[in-house]
């Protein structure tokens, strides 16, 4: 039985994957490194930025730059970008209101503390999240599956008894290879990516009870 349902953030609850690619684009343009949204898409979807970095680093030859205050920048410039420019997806907000009436709700995204707790103050979402577990918190970021744990163990759950709310392939993986379920939703990427997933959706007004349950 499904107590508890965990949201990712980015490309689940808010609609702002577009804005994090032009942050990142921006810092490694500052850099000398013309950052591609193919190579962003495929290093960075779903993923820490520690973990995005790093691969980018490599990726583009960088040197003599220290990763820790690359992303401290992209973090700064994502936060001043979202400044009255933050979109959620249609019927998100009130899906989190109804399901809390309910269920157990945590929160589980590789952005930064300071991004994750930005855009929950902006949305006035906090009440609605039991936990909230950030990139700050794990060693191994998604697709690993260590931040869908830690939320299990925060909340005091069994992993049998959560259901993730996911939009990429790193995402769900972490979330199926934490032995918990997992709804991907087709916001950011493309139908046959998510296929791991336990049942795949396009909006969000099919995520009742009934079909909560039957996942």
């Amino acid at each position: 039985m499904i107590t508890t349902i965990i949201f990712d953030m980015n490309g689940v609850i808010t609609d702002d994957e577009e804005i994090h690619e032009i942050a990142t684009q921006e810092i490694f343009k500052s850099i000398g490194v013309d950052l591609t949204s193919e190579i962003y898409r495929e290093m960075c979807l779903g993923r820490t930025d520690m973990a995005s970095f790093k691969d980018l680093m490599k990726y583009y030859e960088v040197r003599d730059q220290s990763m820790d205050k690359l992303i401290a920048a992209k973090s700064s410039k994502y936060q001043l970008l979202i400044q009255g420019n933050l979109k959620v997806y249609p019927g998100v907000i009130s899906l989190i209101k109804k399901l809390h009436q309910k269920y157990a709700l945590a929160l589980t995204s590789s952005s930064t503390f300071d991004e994750v707790h930005t855009v929950v103050r902006q949305l006035n979402l906090k009440e609605f999240f039991q936990t909230i577990v950030t990139s700050k918190d794990v060693v191994h970021g998604k697709p690993d599956p260590e931040p869908y744990f830690l939320t299990a163990k925060k909340l005091n759950v069994k992993c049998e008894n959560c259901l993730v709310l996911e939009d990429s392939e790193n995402g769900v993986q972490s979330a199926i290879s934490a032995g918990m379920k997992c709804v991907a939703i087709t916001n950011t990427e493309d139908q046959n990516k998510l296929t791991k997933a336990d049942r795949i959706i396009d909006t969000y007004t099919i995520l009742t009870d009934t079909f909560i349950q039957n996942v």
